[in-house]
């Protein structure tokens, strides 16, 4: 076993594998790629574009209507679950009902809730026959099938099998998907749960090129770094920025590529003083984001001007920086809003987690800068990532004034998902309660335009208004190090994406590390 084998360092902790339920970040999403399909699926083997595209996964084909209210999709024959379940239209009929039907026996408020931009308007599921099924929808979501494609977003919209969705109502169990491994076994680590996967013979696609794959969490990104220097690792997500020109010069492979990816702050907008515009305008002018980026990251990460994120539909790479650092224009816009005397910035972070970089580093960064312009900062740090993540979805209370998070995905409507009012926390993800009327009704016209132009520009402008009203601090975005690897490692892919394919990669055990002068 241990010459076939693929050693993953992850930033923390496994969630439990039932993906419409879980909400463990990209650590958890990077595992269940490889176990479970949707319907269709992101391009994971194509590094060209700025955006992923779709292919084909459990529907070999689908066709929408031109009004696009009926998603046709003629299902794949032959496709079982790792538990030998079959996968066909009643299969997937029930896995969608669990997340949308609450007359259903088997629905799931878990499920609803972490899958909810992508069923709340569906209208209706029939079945045709055992390889077809039809989803009406009310209104038409054109970004319906790129959503569904999202691992963890939280949730995910794949398919598990039926037999453990009648066994395991309300219980936190390990799913089987469709997916080219299944899983192995759980297994204990100094930081928490990992998993073992194991090559699924009845695989319906091309089978997997590695029998097994091993995810460990190793929330240190120098620890992980270290990894993969000593050897005890071959792919690493989220290496120490810090590391990533030593890694190169080892010779070990380092990622660079655009991702749909923002580290961001979100205000409680509920409080005073941030329930003025002018504190929270003061607040993006007093933090340098370049000196934060450039010295605390290097070349892994860049500023971000915008809460639209990179490799995302809309992102507009020239997005003007409308709070370039001006200490002195903070304390004038404090000044005017009668906070004179400064108030102190209660700050929830978590101390590691997927894709979270540094935040104790970031937020003393941020205490610093904000210190200048009398601003106090007091920082509440949350040890458990899926602690966090999970108190994060309930919606800053009466003692937080802001909390960050590391997120976006490869569709628009995620800006959609933390910023509209009517996802407002905990119903959404909208967990500082940001309520612009203009900007909900731009949001509820782009969702529903069918030609991705006008919907782009649509989704353009009221980013616009998003960043005038501040009711978000966009920091930083990754640029380079999401993922490293010894190049032993081959047929990995670096798509426009924050997980990746595994079950193409296999050791090449004759290639070893090529190191590159300094000089």
């Amino acid at each position: 076993m241990q010459q076939d084998v693929i050693r993953v360092a992850l930033d923390w902790e496994v969630d439990h594998i039932d993906p419409p339920c879980s909400f463990g970040g990209w650590n958890t999403g990077r595992v269940v790629q490889q176990m479970f399909d949707s319907l269709v699926e992101d391009n994971l083997n194509s590094e060209i574009g700025a955006v992923t595209s779709l292919v084909p996964s459990l529907a070999v084909s689908h066709s929408v209507s031109p009004d696009g209210l009926r998603y046709t999709f003629r299902l794949r024959e032959g496709v079982t679950f790792h538990d030998g379940a079959t996968c066909d239209a009643d299969a997937v009929r029930m896995n969608i009902e669990r997340m949308w039907d609450t007359s259903s026996p088997y629905f799931d408020e878990r499920a609803f809730d972490y899958n909810r931009m992508a069923i709340e308007t569906l209208k209706s599921v029939r079945v045709s026959d055992a390889r077809t099924i039809e989803l009406e929808l009310t209104d038409p979501f054109p970004e319906f099938l790129r959503y569904a494609t999202q691992e963890d977003a939280p949730g995910a919209f794949v398919m598990v099998s039926p037999e453990y969705i009648r066994t395991n109502i309300g219980k936190r169990a390990s799913a089987p998907g469709t997916g080219p491994y299944a899983l192995e076994k759980r297994f204990e680590t100094p930081h928490g749960d990992g998993a073992l996967l194991r090559r699924y013979s009845g695989y319906w696609g091309r089978p997997a090129a590695t029998e097994f794959i091993e995810f460990t969490p190793i929330p240190s990104g120098e620890n992980r770094s270290e990894a993969l220097i000593r050897d005890s690792a071959d792919i690493v997500y989220g290496p120490d920025p810090s590391s990533l020109d030593e890694l190169s010069r080892l010779g070990f492979i380092v990622s660079e590529r655009p991702i749909p990816y923002v580290w961001y702050i979100a205000l409680n907008i509920n409080k005073a003083p941030l329930d003025d515009v002018r504190v929270r305008r003061a607040l993006l002018h007093a933090i340098d984001r370049k000196s934060l980026s450039e010295e605390l990251f290097g070349s892994a990460t860049a500023p971000m001007n915008g809460i639209l994120p990179p490799a995302s539909p809309s992102y507009e790479p020239g997005f003007p920086d409308l709070y370039p650092f001006q200490p002195q224009r903070a304390r004038e816009l404090l000044a005017a809003a009668g906070v004179n005397d400064g108030f102190t910035f209660t700050f929830s972070i978590a101390r590691a987690g997927s894709g979270q970089l540094n935040p104790v580093g970031i937020a003393e960064r941020i205490r610093r800068n904000l210190g200048n312009v009398g601003i106090g900062v007091d920082l509440r740090i949350n040890e458990d990532w899926v602690e966090y993540c999970e108190d994060w979805h309930q919606g800053m209370n009466s003692e937080v004034d802001a909390s960050e998070m590391s997120w976006g995905m490869s569709c628009d409507v995620w800006v959609e998902q933390v910023l509209h009012s009517r996802n407002a926390s905990p119903r959404g993800f909208n967990t500082g309660y940001y309520h612009n009327e203009q900007v909900d009704k731009m949001f509820d016209v782009a969702r529903r335009e069918l030609e991705p132009e006008k919907r782009a520009m649509l989704y353009q402008t009221a980013h616009r208004l998003i960043m005038l009203d501040a009711p978000v601090i966009p920091l930083l975005t990754i640029r380079r190090g999401l993922v490293a690897h010894h190049p032993r490692v081959q047929g990995l892919r670096f798509p426009a994406q924050n997980w990746h394919n595994l079950s193409d990669a296999w050791l090449d055990r004759s290639i070893g590390l090529s190191a590159r002068s300094s000089s």
